[in-house]
């Protein structure tokens, strides 16, 4: 028996270096390959190295003649093959040489699957700062496939997915052509199509990403990224639900009622100024027991780190949601497991339970100064 697949690599940088093991990759005998080699960028220009494996054969190469968006880029390497699987890789990863006959081999014995999320793994962290993105949680995603059997969707750094499966189903250009969510969207909506179907987790397919911005200090990434997922709940209502305010919400609402205050009392206002400076110090305590719980003892600036990732992201939910002018969606939050579940506060943690004891406690004394 055997199959075909499609491996769509979108691109931006094109570096040799990433691209070339990749494209080099020798396809098991029980599997027809083709590459995909899409470019988002026009003023690239391919090295002569990589021109020189393009034979519109098995490697196919497409350069965007103008900057289209991770979206776009996606799909116009989903139609340019016909493959029965569609592996999606990113441009800077690196692959190890049974990558393509891991992936074959699951797709041989494991027909009935809708797809499989391969493992992406990261190299021992260089700098507090990446030590912080590991600890914050937000590189669950691509580990998924260690930590659970089956899930509702996984990173576009390393994943296959059946085309018959996905039929329809592209990626949606209504998220920013930067990136963030439409990864989610597509594979949340491909998951739907199939009865709810989960992706089959295979470790086996591992690859290694590295760490973004030569492992220094960058925020607009998850910014980036919460700009983005701020668009789920609302193009995917049905996964939607409500949640206690996050802390840019509620520092925004604090805002609001010190300009009201302010009005009404100015002497009070050096008071809801530092009501305001105690939502971030509440933050701050959140932030360290959740990481504790998860890592245990790490150093003060680690953990300032932790919370500025996690400011970063949630202000960039809500500044997404109020550039749209969608204030009635502050609070809305999105089901990243694929639950359907409508149920207002849908859960609590650790991080949460300490913030909503702490923040009744901070409005009695605020209060107590009237």
């Amino acid at each position: 028996m055997k199959t075909s697949i499609d491996i769509v690599i979108p691109s931006f940088r094109l570096e040799e270096k990433y691209i070339l093991p990749i494209l080099q990759l020798q396809p098991p005998a029980d599997a027809d390959v083709k590459f995909y080699l899409v470019v988002d960028n026009p003023a690239v220009h391919p090295s002569p190295a990589i021109r020189a494996l393009v034979d519109n054969v098995r490697v196919f190469l497409h350069i965007n003649q103008r900057n289209q968006g991770a979206a776009i880029t996606r799909n116009a390497g989903l139609e340019a093959g016909a493959g029965q699987w569609v592996l999606f890789l990113d441009d800077d990863i690196l692959v190890p040489a049974n990558l393509l006959q891991t992936y074959a081999t699951a797709a041989i014995t494991q027909p009935e699957e809708i797809g499989f999320i391969g493992l992406i793994t990261f190299p021992p962290a260089q700098s507090t700062f990446t030590q912080a993105i590991d600890a914050s949680g937000s590189m669950d995603i691509f580990r998924i496939s260690l930590d659970r059997e089956a899930f509702a969707w996984g990173a576009t750094a390393n994943i296959m997915v059946k085309r018959s499966a996905m039929g329809p189903v592209r990626f949606s250009t209504a998220y920013p052509k930067s990136g963030g969510g439409e990864d989610v969207d597509f594979f949340i909506n491909v998951r739907q199509r199939n009865d709810y179907k989960d992706f089959r987790s295979l470790p086996l397919a591992a690859v290694e990403h590295p760490w973004w911005n030569n492992n220094r200090v960058n925020y607009q990434r998850p910014y980036r990224y919460g700009i983005g997922n701020s668009w789920l709940p609302k193009l995917n209502p049905r996964y939607a639900y409500h949640d206690m305010l996050d802390t840019p919400e509620t520092l925004l609402v604090a805002a609001l009622v010190t300009v009201v205050v302010s009005i009404v009392h100015p002497s009070a206002l050096g008071v809801m100024l530092v009501a305001m400076a105690g939502i971030i110090v509440i933050e701050f305590i959140a932030t360290s027991v959740q990481v504790w719980k998860r890592k245990g003892r790490v150093n003060v600036q680690t953990l300032y780190y932790v919370m500025m990732l996690r400011l970063a992201h949630d202000g960039g939910m809500l500044a997404g949601k109020l550039k749209r002018g969608e204030w009635w969606r502050i609070g809305q939050r999105f089901h990243y497991d694929g639950v359907i579940n409508k149920l207002y506060f849908y859960r609590s943690n650790t991080y949460r339970t300490i913030k909503w004891i702490l923040y009744p406690l901070l409005a009695w004394m605020v209060w107590r100064h009237f």
